[in-house]
């Protein structure tokens, strides 16, 4: 944009229905999202105290909201189920063994340095899906993944979603 004109280069509006979301650890998930959020953050305040007013200055510590997707369920429940396990595989009622194998099977071939966590990526594109911007995930792991509603009043063609939230520890954005 300009200072003379103000009118910004490019005009496209960004469109909700165009990502592409990749987690290593989750291939039915990852082919069954719907939708997908780029996190906000927060920003704390530092409050300086003065004889006569209290100034805000800027924080340094930043917060990231959590991530979120929703996923539609295959017939088989492959996709619910490999979040399932994700988190049986660090939090399994049945002791560290099963923990150790659901965590083994997750990461094959993958050989990661943290086994519970992964990284993941949001590729946004643009209006002619091309890669616009990537949102980078560093150590990304799930702490919610919701209920499956089986219901007889509703239609055949309804289709069954599951949401999962996520945290980590940081997010980049880059240029493909």
């Amino acid at each position: 944009m300009s200072v003379l004109t103000r009118t910004p280069q490019n005009t496209n509006l960004l469109q909700a229905t165009k990502f592409i979301f990749t987690l290593d650890r989750l291939g039915a998930v990852q082919f069954f999202c719907q939708s997908a959020n780029i996190p906000g953050v927060n920003l704390g305040m530092a409050p300086l105290q003065f004889p006569s007013i209290d100034v805000n200055a800027p924080g340094n510590k930043i917060t990231y909201n959590n991530f979120m997707i929703t996923f539609t369920v295959d017939e088989q429940l492959q996709s619910w189920e490999e979040m399932y396990n994700w988190f049986r595989s660090f939090a399994s009622p049945n002791g560290t063994d099963e923990r150790n194998r659901l965590a083994a099977l997750q990461n094959q071939g993958k050989n990661p340095p943290k086994p519970w966590y992964s990284d993941a990526t949001l590729t946004i594109l643009s209006n002619l899906n091309n890669p616009i911007r990537r949102i980078n995930f560093t150590n990304i792991f799930p702490v919610s993944l919701t209920d499956l509603q089986f219901d007889t009043k509703m239609s055949a063609d309804d289709i069954i979603t599951s949401d999962a939230a996520f945290v980590y520890d940081q997010f980049e954005i880059t240029k493909p």
